[in-house]
């Protein structure tokens, strides 16, 4: 049996000896102490130890031949009971070791080390982490990636939260883990593994937000309560320094910026979305803790402005919908804002892309109006003052001579959508853009396509009108207005098919407007639009159209007509 028990014994140190050379292939040298320091291991060898000389002592006392005293049988029974006990052990050792070696398993126990020492923490828990996330990476390996970095994110953010007062100790650590992480980054760039680059970003996330949340715990509490409570610190932010924790932020901001430069390089779509709106969280937190944006707004727009040209075309929607998120973000959770360095942006991005555009990637822009589109709207609802400031941007798009349409067909498909919502305010804002986007048209004489805003207008009020609302008079009236102004800066301009559209629309509001006041005023409108017409074949064309309506909506033309008397120029009282 001793004979047996050192073969086994020989198994396990060769066993184990295995499992050590394998460990130094999975991460760095260091996770030798954790397969030495184990206790399964030496637990088997003081077992097997103390059976072997425990079987070479009873061999010694054995006589040679008959066995009748019961201690001997007794001592005889407890040997084959070690030996059987030694031989099973090694089954659920070998399972064990096999278990520890898996990476995430050695992860998780080198987190567990905790040490107060700076040195200590880097050495012996970042290090090895890092080293063992690095060859996941070379693996292609994701989920040991995602493992270490959800444990090397909890230990940055627990030391952030700490109550250790020395935020300089937090500061090495984390500047620490991020040249570590700029070294991962690297190397996933490498191996062009952009999951792995993602992955990294949103963990970088978190440690940035909570740096920037503890900022106050460097401010006095009495300092932070008259802060707090005086409003024009909520758009000029917190005075003096706090200098470790922003450099925290810094750090991470840092790994951002290269991997947001790295990740157009290479044109990755999701890596270069997932990093913008990593610094949008970011902008948007800082903000609400009542930190100065002013620099990273303009980055925005900064760092769009140095791509190349063919980098702009792959991501000018990127950066749109950054700012798009980082605005809605804020607004959503009354936070104070400068709107105006944010339209600063938004109007030089949009200026940037459409100096560089051609037909084939026009969608690209169009997608920008739309996320302009998107902020207005969420301003309108909140009565934001942003709602009227973003209308400045389609001025751009009419200045620029590209792209006339799409605004208007981007507005007119919301606002039917909103209308049919019964969305007042939003609705509103639809047909004020709308009507911005036609006075600027006219006044370039451009009767294309301003003739399209009145059949979304009229649309739009349609559709509102069949909700049954409360609103619909209001909806209408304001719709009537627009329309009439518009009009008449079509006749103005001598634009025919905006003159002919405006007409058109107001025919078809007021046919089906059951509201006596609502088509009195239309019918005076219509009367005195046609007298403006120098060419009088527009209003001839318009009731000719109308003529060919069929059935139901002849037959409310025919009404209408009648109400408005156009043959006599006096409308029925």
């Amino acid at each position: 049996m001793a004979q047996a028990l050192a073969a086994i014994l020989a198994i396990v140190i060769g066993f184990s000896f295995v499992a050590v050379q394998l460990s130094a292939q999975i991460g760095s040298p260091r996770v030798f102490d954790l397969i030495l320091k184990g206790r399964a291991l030496w637990l088997l060898l003081v077992l097997y130890g103390f059976s072997i000389i425990y079987d070479l002592l009873l061999l010694r006392i054995l006589p040679e031949k008959n066995i009748d005293n019961i201690f001997l049988v007794n001592s005889i029974n407890l040997s084959i009971f070690l030996t059987f006990i030694s031989f099973i052990s090694l089954f659920p050792y070998a399972y064990n070791t096999i278990e520890r070696l898996k990476p995430e398993k050695i992860i998780q126990a080198i987190i567990k080390i905790n040490s107060d020492n700076e040195e200590a923490l880097k050495r012996d828990v970042i290090l090895p982490i890092v080293d063992i996330m690095d060859k996941a990476i070379n693996a292609n390996d994701p989920h040991t990636l995602k493992v270490g970095l959800d444990e090397l994110e909890k230990l940055n953010v627990d030391i952030i939260n700490s109550k250790i007062d020395k935020s300089e100790y937090k500061l090495e650590i984390v500047k620490y883990y991020s040249g570590k992480i700029s070294r991962l980054v690297e190397n996933a760039f490498n191996q062009n593994d952009e999951d792995s680059v993602i992955e990294i970003t949103e963990s970088l996330k978190n440690i940035g937000i909570i740096s920037i949340k503890m900022r106050w715990s460097e401010v006095p509490p009495d300092e932070t309560e008259r802060i707090k409570s005086n409003g024009i610190y909520k758009s000029v932010g917190i005075p003096g320094k706090t200098d470790n924790y922003d450099n925290i932020a810094s750090e991470v901001k840092n790994i951002l910026n290269y991997v947001f430069i790295k990740a157009i390089g290479k044109k990755w779509s999701r890596a270069t979305r997932s990093t913008l709106n990593v610094r949008g969280s970011l902008m948007a937190t800082s903000r609400k803790e009542l930190v100065d944006i002013f620099y990273d707004i303009f980055q925005i727009s900064n760092d769009f402005s140095r791509l190349s040209n063919e980098e702009k075309i792959f991501s000018m929607d990127y950066f749109m919908e950054a700012t798009r998120d980082i605005i809605l973000e804020m607004i959503n959770k009354d936070i104070h804002f400068n709107d105006r360095n944010f339209i600063t942006v938004i109007k030089d991005i949009l200026n940037d892309s459409l100096q560089v555009i051609n037909k084939e990637e026009y969608f690209k822009l169009s997608q920008n109006i739309d996320y302009i589109t998107d902020i207005g709207i969420e301003a309108a609802k909140k009565n934001h003052k942003l709602k009227d400031d973003i209308k400045e941007c389609f001025g751009i798009i009419a200045d620029s001579g590209k792209l006339l349409a799409t605004p208007i067909f981007e507005l007119g498909n919301r606002g039917y959508g909103l209308a049919l919502e019964s969305k007042k305010a939003e609705t509103i804002w639809i047909c004020s853009c709308l009507e911005y986007i036609g006075i600027l048209y006219l006044s370039k004489k451009m009767d294309e396509p301003t003739n399209d805003i009145f059949s979304f207008l009229g649309g739009i009020e349609n559709n509102y009108r069949h909700t049954k609302s409360s609103d619909v008079l209001e909806i209408t009236e304001k719709t009537i207005e627009i329309i009439e102004e518009l009009g008449y800066k079509s006749i103005e301009y001598i634009c025919e098919k905006s003159s002919k559209e405006a007409i058109l629309a107001l025919i078809d509001i007021g046919m089906m407007n059951e509201n006596t006041t609502i088509k009195t005023r239309i019918c005076n409108t219509l009367n005195d639009m046609q007298k403006k017409l120098e060419n009088k074949d527009i209003f001839k064309s318009v009731i000719e159209i109308n003529e060919k309506k069929q059935e139901y909506e002849l037959a409310k033309f025919h009404e209408f007509k009648k109400f408005c008397a156009f043959d006599t120029g006096k409308h029925s009282r």
